[in-house]
């Protein structure tokens, strides 16, 4: 009589971490423990909501400089972008942003810690995911507090000249928030040049190069064809979003952000197939 015997299935014992839930820990834990993250933060900080301030201060001054017929035909005409001008500044925080996004993979690549990284966890979809999720959260959070203090601020300094607005006004919640989402996708952006290039200095390039340097080349284009592509352009999106107004010649709010998703879709997508096929 044979006894035959089979082998149990290896279960999930109670309590037991999944692989990527490890993963994603990992990617945190060095996010938030290296200094390049911090000063990128603070210079995203800075940027953003120092420079918006400045702007609705530079304009309370000139608006008090012109005579009272003119500011009587600003409030009336209702043609003031107030949460655009309380915003400005985020035109430079979203290269912050975008910068360490790159600097999420490259310095890896760098240091040689994603050859390490990559011999601990052999699945590399699986890391990049982890680092995609991570590093999209923290901008997202990022972005978001970045552009309402931006826009609570702003809005306090335009006050004084009774140019302020409130967030409950036609189309300043939907730029506050759009101009978030706007920041966090450059930022996905930047993190799939990175996996791409690998290299900081060239992906940096590369995304400074895609959301400035791209739409005044698009724009030198014959005839209709330079309005009709620099729209799809993340600079143009860009303005859009953190304008409290529907610009005619721009996308949709809606729209916009769905093309600047796309665009990090696409390298995201590009920079996993290279991390798969390359070596470390």
């Amino acid at each position: 009589m044979s006894v035959i015997t089979t082998a149990a299935e290896p279960t999930a014992s109670r309590g037991e971490r999944s692989p990527f839930g490890d993963v994603l820990r990992s990617e945190w834990t060095k996010l938030r423990t290296v200094r390049s993250t911090y000063w990128t933060l603070i210079a995203a900080t800075v940027s953003s909501i120092a420079v918006g301030v400045l702007a609705c201060a530079a304009y309370v001054h000139h608006f008090h400089q012109a005579s009272p017929a003119a500011q009587r035909l600003t409030i009336a005409h209702g043609d003031f972008d107030s949460a655009g001008q309380s915003l400005i500044g985020l035109s430079l925080g979203q290269l912050a942003i975008g910068v360490l996004g790159v600097l999420v993979v490259s310095a890896e690549y760098r240091t040689g810690m994603m050859r390490t990284a990559l011999t601990a966890v052999p699945r590399r979809m699986t890391v990049l995911l982890a680092k995609v999720a991570c590093f999209g959260g923290v901008a997202l959070v990022t972005g978001q507090i970045l552009s309402f203090g931006a826009y609570f601020l702003g809005q306090a300094v335009l006050s004084n000249a009774s140019l302020g607005s409130g967030i409950g006004d036609p189309g300043m919640a939907r730029a506050v928030v759009g101009t978030g989402v706007f920041i966090a996708l450059v930022g996905l952006c930047g993190l799939g040049l990175g996996a791409m290039i690998r290299h900081t200095a060239g992906a940096v390039s590369a995304l400074v190069g895609f959301l400035l340097v791209l739409t005044p080349i698009v724009q030198a284009l014959p005839g209709s064809w330079g309005p009709a592509v620099g729209k799809f352009l993340p600079y143009e999106i860009g303005e859009q979003a953190v304008s409290g107004q529907r610009l005619s010649e721009h996308l949709s709010p809606g729209v916009g952000l769905a093309v600047m998703a796309g665009y990090a879709v696409v390298f995201l997508a590009v920079g996993a197939a290279l991390l798969v096929r390359r070596d470390a």
